[in-house]
């Protein structure tokens, strides 16, 4: 995920795919990672929020875990875009 955010357009098909709406999905052997990207004003930082996973399984599976992904990337923004929601960001300098 490192490689994701430190590249202004990431690009690999084969592991990084927009699956629609701008969630992606990360593939490594047998799994599969949903996620969307979203930045925090004011910080020149890129975020990789991960929503969901799933295994190699069947198309019907595939879809409902992209439908899960999206249902919360839209909550996550319903809330970020929220009076009542505040986020905080940690750097890697906080990190133990």
């Amino acid at each position: 995920m490192a490689t994701i955010t430190a590249t202004e357009s990431y690009h690999n098909d084969r592991k990084f795919k927009n699956v629609g709406n701008d969630v992606y999905e990360i593939k490594v052997p047998g799994v599969r990672l949903y996620c969307f990207k979203d930045q925090i004003d004011g910080l020149s930082s890129k975020l990789i929020i991960a929503t969901n996973g799933g295994s190699k399984n069947n198309k019907k599976e595939q879809t409902a875990d992209i439908k899960r992904a999206l249902q919360i990337k839209d909550r996550y923004f319903t809330a970020k875009n929220s009076a009542d929601t505040t986020l905080n960001y940690i750097s890697k300098s906080h990190e133990n």
